[in-house]
C-alpha cells in the first residue's frame, strides 16, 4: 500500500509539471500563447487552443480559456481556467442604438462592459515553470465566487476580448487603440 501511494505521488509531480509553462515558452510560442494585456507589472497571455464556446445564445454567449497573467511584481507566472460571459446587448454595437452620443456610451461601458468572469482554477509557476502552487480547482456554482465584472481594458476585458474574436471571427466591442490583437 505504500509503494501504490509513494509511486502515485511521484507521478502526479511528473504530470504536474508536464503542464507547467515558462516564461520563454509564453513568449516564444506565438501560434500556441497570444499576449493580450501588457503593463508595467503584468503581461497576460491566452492560450489559443484552450478557446472553447461554451453557451451560442445570442445574445449571450460563455467562452472558456486558459490564461497565464505574469506578476513581474511577484516574481510569479499564474495561471486561471477561466468562464467568460457575454451578454451582447451591452456591447458598444448594441448601445449605439439605445444612445446617440458617445459620452452616453462611455457611461453605460463604465457601468457594465457586457463581460463578466469567473475562475475555475489556477497554479502558479515561477519563470521557469516550476510549479509554485499546485492547480486549485475552484467550484464555479460557489457563491463565494461570483462571476466579476470585467472592467474596460483590464486584463480580464482583453482576454475576453480575444476568446470571442478567435471563436466567432469578430469584436465582441470594437478594438482600442493600442490594442494587442
Amino acid at each position: 500500500m505504500k509503494k501504490l501511494f509513494f509511486l502515485l505521488t511521484i507521478f502526479s509531480l511528473f504530470t504536474m509539471s508536464a503542464f507547467a509553462v515558462s516564461l520563454d515558452e509564453l513568449r516564444n510560442t506565438p501560434d500556441r500563447y497570444k499576449l493580450v494585456y501588457a503593463d508595467s507589472t503584468t503581461d497576460k497571455y491566452v492560450e489559443i487552443p484552450s478557446i472553447n464556446v461554451i453557451r451560442y445564445n445570442p445574445p449571450y454567449y460563455t467562452i472558456n480559456a486558459t490564461s497565464y497573467n505574469i506578476s513581474y511584481d511577484k516574481n510569479l507566472i499564474i495561471k486561471h481556467d477561466e468562464i467568460f460571459f457575454y451578454n451582447y446587448n451591452r456591447s458598444v454595437n448594441s448601445l449605439r442604438l439605445k444612445f446617440s452620443t458617445t459620452g452616453a456610451i462611455a457611461a453605460e461601458l463604465k457601468k457594465d462592459t457586457g463581460i463578466t468572469f469567473q475562475f475555475r482554477g489556477m497554479e502558479t509557476y515561477d519563470y521557469n515553470g516550476q510549479v509554485e502552487m499546485p492547480y486549485q480547482y475552484i467550484n464555479p456554482s460557489s457563491s463565494l465566487l461570483p462571476p466579476l465584472k470585467s472592467h474596460m481594458f483590464s486584463p480580464s476585458y482583453m482576454a475576453a476580448m480575444y476568446s470571442f474574436l478567435k471563436s466567432y471571427n469578430m469584436y465582441f466591442n470594437p478594438p482600442s487603440k493600442g490594442q494587442l490583437f
